[in-house]
């Protein structure tokens, strides 16, 4: 199953929350790594007890996440879609995980997947990484200032920020990134 370690590239908002989220929804809740490439997230999710599933356009990442977390002993629920295509489940998981990916014409979807009282964990690259030396450049793939926070308003927002660069030198790296912690509130649906 070649490739990095796993757990070398873990996001640390990721890191950070998943403890936070597990004790809010339980043990056992479900886990969504949404565009989840090798499965750095989903195992971080499964080893919290999480009943976690991911899912990816990629048939090779899809089968190395699968190695992954089968030499850790971990489960993990995997599939392969075409994400700008694929029917999005209606507030179907407990937490949603989604890193280095926007799925910019779905946040209606994207939003959709969480349960009411659920959270979502986001991080992805900003408009800057375009001038980085690797990533996505394209403006598709890019969030602008203020977007990720307004596209879960509504939503008990609990980190949203926006930053250069990781300062612990892991995640994206140099890389301009919007983070986000939210909760989707229990009173509304539609939120």
């Amino acid at each position: 199953m070649g490739g990095l370690p796993p757990d070398s590239l873990v996001s640390p908002l990721v890191a950070d929350w998943v403890p936070h989220v597990a004790r809010e929804v339980g043990i056992g809740a479900q886990a969504l790594d949404l565009a989840m490439g090798s499965g750095r997230q989903a195992l971080v999710l499964a080893a919290a007890g999480f009943e976690t599933f991911g899912v990816d356009a990629s048939f090779d990442r899809v089968r190395a996440a699968q190695g992954h977390a089968r030499s850790r002993k971990l489960r993990l629920h995997a599939w392969v879609a075409d994400l700008d295509t694929c029917p999005l489940l209606r507030h179907w998981f407990d937490v949603l995980v989604c890193t280095r990916f926007l799925l910019r014409a779905r946040w209606a979807d994207v939003r959709d997947l969480v349960r009411p009282g659920g959270f979502v964990i986001y991080e992805t690259f900003m408009e800057g990484q375009a001038r980085n030396g690797a990533g996505p450049r394209s403006p598709e793939h890019l969030l602008r200032p203020g977007e990720l926070e307004s596209a879960f308003a509504g939503w008990d927002v609990l980190v949203s920020n926006e930053v250069s660069g990781d300062p612990r030198g892991t995640g994206p790296g140099a890389a301009p990134v919007a983070r986000l912690v939210a909760r989707r509130p229990l009173d509304r649906i539609g939120a």
